[in-house]
C-alpha cells in the first residue's frame, strides 16, 4: 500500500499524471469489443457503487448519462496532479472513452486512488461532456459511497459526483478542478 502512494505521489510532483500510464487505469479490457477502445473494470466498478449503496441503482438508470472511473490515482507534494481512464455511457449504453486528469497548487501532501462516478441530470449536462468543454467547478468534491446516501444526492449544476476510496492516504476528496476529457466510439 506505502509504494502505491508513494507512486501516486511521485506521478502528482513530476506533474506527468495526465499521461504516466502508472497513475491511472488504463488498462484495455480483452473481452469487450472493440477491444482497442473498451477499459477494463468498468462493469466492477458499477457492481461495486451498487453493491455499497443499493439507493444509486436509480441514478445509474435515470440519469441522462454518467461516466465511470475505475482507478483514479491522485499524488500531492504542494503541486499535485490526477489522472484515470473509464468510460461514458449515454441512456445506459457504451457510447466513448473519457479520462480525467487534474493539476493543483497549494497545501497538500499525500497519494491516494479512487473509484469514480459522475452521473449527469439532462441531456444538456451530457453534452457538455461530448463537447469536451466539461470541467468540475473549483469548490466540487465528491459524495463518498455508503448505503442509501446517492437516494439523496443532489445534481449540483447538472452533475453529481461518487466516489470509492481503493487506497493511500489524501487530506481531501476534492474533484473540483479535474477535466474530464471525452473521445467517441471508435474514434480511435
Amino acid at each position: 500500500m506505502k509504494s502505491a502512494s508513494l507512486r501516486y505521489l511521485l506521478c502528482g510532483v513530476l506533474l506527468i499524471s495526465v499521461a504516466a500510464p502508472g497513475c491511472g487505469g488504463s488498462q484495455k479490457d480483452a473481452k469487450s469489443a472493440p477491444a482497442a477502445e473498451r477499459v477494463a473494470g468498468v462493469d466492477d466498478t458499477i457492481a461495486l457503487f451498487k453493491q455499497k449503496d443499493a439507493t444509486i441503482a436509480q441514478l445509474f438508470a435515470s440519469s441522462a448519462g454518467y461516466v465511470v472511473l475505475p482507478s483514479v490515482g491522485k499524488g500531492a507534494l504542494i503541486v499535485g496532479g490526477a489522472h484515470g481512464d473509464g468510460e461514458a455511457f449515454e441512456a445506459g449504453a457504451y457510447v466513448g472513452t473519457v479520462s480525467v486528469s487534474e493539476v493543483s497548487v497549494g497545501a497538500q501532501v499525500g497519494g491516494e486512488s479512487y473509484s469514480q462516478v459522475v452521473f449527469f441530470e439532462t441531456p444538456a449536462a451530457f453534452k457538455r461532456l461530448k463537447d469536451n468543454s466539461f470541467k468540475f467547478a473549483a469548490e466540487v468534491s465528491a459524495i463518498g459511497v455508503d448505503q442509501g446516501v446517492a437516494k439523496n444526492a443532489k445534481f449540483k449544476d447538472g452533475v453529481a459526483t461518487f466516489v470509492i476510496p481503493k487506497q493511500g492516504l489524501m487530506a481531501t476528496a476534492a474533484v473540483g478542478g479535474q477535466k474530464l476529457s471525452f473521445e467517441p466510439a471508435g474514434a480511435k
